[in-house]
């Protein structure tokens, strides 16, 4: 009897650990015997030029991503390009000056929302624009309109940064960053009465310590690590290049979710300080490498067809010169629908992280050039 119920006792316990895969796999490196193919497709332009001489920095896809839509400052046009059939479709110009202007200067903005509506913003002006061209919510701020408490007199004119807006197009989120102090804000905007208050985001005050500035005479040269605020899922992200570090928020919220990770192949942040402020060209050189040669974080990049978000992670080989190329160890993380982290791994056969990636039906696509024509690699993740 004593035999047979000890053999009932394993049973059991085997019985109830399988009842929750999701718990078992969760500490499964998902990426352990991770490998790809990539395949390139290029867009066909018919007659007319995709003008890639700023790469693909302001882009945007529609809901679906059947639609790539690529800002092009030179002619303040959008290049509507259908990834499905691999054409450009469309280009859908804008005025540069003028009350439906976008502006003619550096746009920091231009980006497509739900409706074929977009959204553009400069130093001169930023609003939500139509497929016509007509400006149908101005979202310009003047220092003098707005005070929001505890934010820099710097970033104070920079509102616009990095902007988003509730569906309802009533409230508006950015950030403003004073580089000159290393600070990186979070601001919420009600737009119907023109108030706004600070959202705290100490986790990430990590991105602002290793900006690096050099005040020349009559200028400055600065070197700025990224933060990325994006919308997925209905969701806001809220991320630095130089933390793991991640905070999540939905539209309306002024509390985030901070979610910390414990990497095994790399640092979880950069490690060694920096001189944020040099007075000389060689100290700024120096003191950029010093940077560079140590682990940074790209943004997420989620994946509808398995509800799994991913993060590329790179630490560039030190440069003997200034003309050396760039080369770096490229690493990829894994994280699921709950952002809990569920693979890891170095992927040798990258020197450099992809450029401007996203998933298109399960497969990431990342922007190439190909003989200045627009084109894409396609990597088919094999896990």
């Amino acid at each position: 009897m004593k035999n047979l119920f000890l053999i009932l006792f394993i049973f059991l316990l085997i019985s109830c650990g399988e009842d929750n895969p999701e718990q078992s796999s969760s500490s499964k490196n998902i990426l352990e015997n991770f490998s790809f193919t990539t395949d390139t497709l290029v867009v066909n332009p018919g007659e007319e030029i995709i003008n890639l001489s700023q790469g693909v920095r302001n882009s945007s896809l529609d809901e679906s991503k059947t639609y790539f839509y690529l800002f092009d400052l030179a002619s303040t046009q959008m290049n509507k390009i259908n990834l499905d059939k691999l054409i450009l479709e469309e280009q859908i110009p804008f005025e540069k000056e003028g009350p439906n202007g976008i502006g003619g200067n550096f746009i920091s903005t231009a980006r497509y929302l739900p409706g074929e509506e977009f959204i553009f913003s400069s130093f001169q002006n930023t609003g939500v624009f139509n497929k016509e061209g007509e400006k149908i919510v101005d979202l310009s701020l003047k220092p003098d309109e707005i005070k929001i408490e505890g934010l820099s007199e710097n970033a104070q004119y920079n509102l616009t940064s990095q902007i988003h807006i509730s569906s309802d197009k009533k409230l508006m989120y950015s950030t403003p960053s004073d580089f000159m102090e290393g600070a990186n804000y979070l601001v919420k905007i009600n737009l119907e009465n023109k108030t706004g208050n600070l959202i705290q985001m100490p986790a990430l005050d990590k991105v602002g310590e290793f900006n690096i500035v050099y005040e020349l005479e009559g200028g400055v040269s600065v070197y700025l690590e990224q933060l990325f605020f994006q919308e997925i899922e209905n969701n806001f992200f809220l991320s630095g290049s130089t933390t793991n570090s991640i905070y999540k928020f939905k539209p309306g919220q002024d509390s985030l979710e901070l979610f910390k990770f414990d990497f095994s192949l790399v640092p979880n942040e950069k490690e060694t300080p920096v001189r944020t402020k040099v007075s000389n060209q060689s100290d700024f050189d120096a003191e950029m490498e010093k940077v560079r040669t140590q682990i940074a974080f790209d943004k997420l990049i989620y994946d509808e067809k398995t509800k799994r978000y991913f993060r590329f992670g790179r630490i560039y080989e030190p440069r003997e010169d200034k003309e050396s190329l760039s080369k770096a160890q490229v690493f990829l993380f894994a994280f699921d629908e709950n952002l809990n982290l569920i693979g890891e791994t170095e992927i040798p056969e990258l020197d450099k992280v992809p450029n401007s990636s996203f998933f298109k039906d399960g497969k990431l696509w990342t922007y190439v050039n190909v003989e200045d024509e627009l084109g894409f690699a396609v990597f088919t993740f094999n896990l």
